[in-house]
């Protein structure tokens, strides 16, 4: 018998299962759907979350920041308020304060409902997320620091509408402000300051006759230019100056400091009577052979015709007799010769390319102020300082750790007043009763000491004398062994460098935290090798700073400041 098919009704119902894929799936989005939601509000929450801490924790340091004297109360109002800023009133909960003492520590604890947008699908109708920060109000500290800036001609360029001494004078008053200012920093606090350019200088009235400088003429780096012995009697460079002074009252001893021999000039120590030579002697610039009339001058021997930049007593070269002849003498017999500073014939004064002729050339800063809490006398000194002369960055570094160094010049051992405080053991900086060593070293260039090959000096002269003295001794007794021999700008340049890289790894030795920052803007930059030189210099990579501009300058202290007197969470 034949089988005859199923009805289509038969069919459908006993074969077509697309109604249960859809039941299934009913089934099944159900709990996709609250996974979803869940997803959506507790993502929303973590953000929330997030905010709330970071609001919580710059609060806390807020509160931390608040003189000692604020009460709980007003500390309570203050974080309540604050929170509020940043996070808004509604359903913001601040708990009370909780605050310990000895140093102040404060605790606070914040929660914010979370909004849910699928509560009743999750059956999750509140999200409270919470935050917990804690800060520690430490007592003050006390720094030592020494302000170390240049002050060199580059500085009167313009760089954002003032000059760059100018930024730097705000700068460092700002500095100066903040250190007084803000309560991270001790009362015993104190700040030196150290002007910079070829040469630094000390208060001439204060120090004429302080025992560590050379007084008597026994260093062998007293007499490299002046003949001695001598047929006019003078003991020591004090005694030139003081004739010199007699004719021009802008001759007397300016108060700058030649560079000590090497090793000495790159560490700390104090002048011992065993060493002559580690006395210091002072800057004094010798009369180069001319006539003193201008600018430059020239002066013919029978080596030919040289050039002079610092003429400043008439050479008399007609004369072969008298009690101080010249016609017959070379440039150099010339230039160390005695007899013409004991009646200087038509003392002239001059300026070459800016710098005043005379002993004092290249001495042209303001003289260094030693660690001090006068505030007063901080911001005269950075009010009165002035832009002129070359870059010696080496000796400015040295003078601003000898401000802070209870070994050398300014210590006990000379003075009681302004004497640094000992050196610690550590580097740290949370112990209260440790006194912090900086230094802050800021030029807009690099070591320059300028060469004159048109005089057998080969130089002009500088905080290390001439490239190749009268007396035929040479730079080499100041310079490091590898850098021997220097006869031009670059080789300067070098050993100059391999000194002030000497003297900051040595002041890091004894826990000295140095920060430096290079003033390089567009149109008188700082090349790699002096950026190079100052980031090394610095205690760490983020203690060197480089401006561009005068704002850039001025926010490079800002940055310092804040990162000595930093409060910090302790959680």
């Amino acid at each position: 018998m034949a089988r005859h098919p199923d009805p289509p009704a038969r069919r459908s119902l006993t074969r077509d299962r697309r109604g249960n894929v859809a039941i299934l799936f009913a089934f099944i989005s159900m709990p996709m759907l609250m996974l979803s939601g869940a997803a959506v509000d507790y993502g929303f929450a973590t953000r929330l979350e997030t905010k709330l801490q970071a609001a919580t924790d710059a609060t806390a340091l807020l509160l931390c920041q608040t003189p000692l004297t604020t009460t709980t109360p007003d500390l309570n109002t203050l974080a309540q308020t604050t929170m509020v800023g940043a996070m808004g009133a509604t359903d913001l909960s601040v708990d009370p304060l909780v605050i310990t003492s000895n140093p102040r520590q404060i605790t606070l604890t914040a929660h914010k409902v979370s909004t849910t947008f699928f509560g009743k699908l999750t059956g999750t109708t509140r999200i409270n997320p919470g935050a917990k920060s804690q800060c520690a109000t430490p007592l003050p500290k006390t720094f030592e620091i020494a302000l170390v800036l240049d002050n060199t001609g580059s500085m009167a360029e313009s760089s954002g509408g003032q000059s760059k001494l100018q930024a730097v004078q705000t700068a460092a008053t700002n500095f100066v402000n903040y250190v007084y200012t803000n309560s991270a920093f001790s009362s015993a606090t104190r700040v030196s300051i150290v002007p910079f350019a070829g040469a630094v200088a000390v208060n001439p009235a204060t120090y004429r006759y302080a025992s560590w400088i050379d007084q008597s003429g026994l260093s062998s780096l007293h007499w490299t230019n002046v003949t001695f012995p001598n047929t006019s009697n003078f003991t020591s460079r004090f005694d030139i100056f003081a004739k010199l002074q007699g004719v021009n009252a802008n001759w007397g001893w300016g108060g700058c400091l030649e560079s000590l021999p090497y090793p000495l000039n790159v560490q700390d120590g104090a002048p011992t009577s065993g060493n002559k030579d580690s006395y210091f002697v002072p800057l004094f610039a010798p009369d180069e052979p001319g006539d003193a009339s201008s600018t430059y001058r020239s002066f013919s021997d029978s080596n030919g015709t040289s050039y002079s930049y610092n003429s400043y007593i008439d050479d008399d070269t007609s004369s072969s007799t008298g009690s101080c002849p010249i016609k017959t003498l070379t440039y150099n017999l010339a230039l160390k010769r005695d007899c013409k500073y004991v009646s200087p014939r038509n003392a002239t004064s001059s300026s070459y390319i800016g710098i005043p002729n005379g002993p004092n050339f290249g001495c042209t800063t303001q003289p260094l102020l030693p660690l001090t809490s006068d505030q007063n006398a901080l911001k005269t000194l950075i009010g009165n300082m002035a832009p002129l002369g070359s870059t010696n960055i080496h000796e400015g570094f040295m003078w601003g750790w000898r401000t802070l160094s209870p070994k050398s010049v300014f210590s006990s051992t000379y003075s009681s007043l302004n004497a640094p405080a000992a050196y610690t053991t550590s580097s740290s900086t949370t112990n209260a009763t440790t006194i912090n060593k900086i230094i802050i070293l800021m030029t807009d260039g690099t070591n320059s000491w300028t060469a004159n090959p048109n005089a057998p000096t080969g130089s002009l002269y500088f905080a290390a004398g001439y490239f190749q003295n009268a007396n035929g001794t040479s730079a080499n007794a100041r310079m490091p062994s590898t850098n021997q021999n220097v006869s031009d700008s670059p080789s300067a340049r070098s050993a100059l460098d391999a000194l002030t890289a000497q003297a900051c790894t040595n002041a890091k030795a004894v826990n000295i935290s140095i920060y430096t920052i290079g003033f390089s803007i567009p149109s008188d930059p700082i090349d790699s090798a002096g950026q190079s030189l100052l980031m090394n210099c610095a205690s760490s990579p983020g203690q060197f700073f480089l401006a561009n501009t005068a704002d850039d300058l001025i926010g490079a202290f800002q940055k310092i400041q804040a990162s000595i007197g930093a409060l910090r969470l302790t959680q």
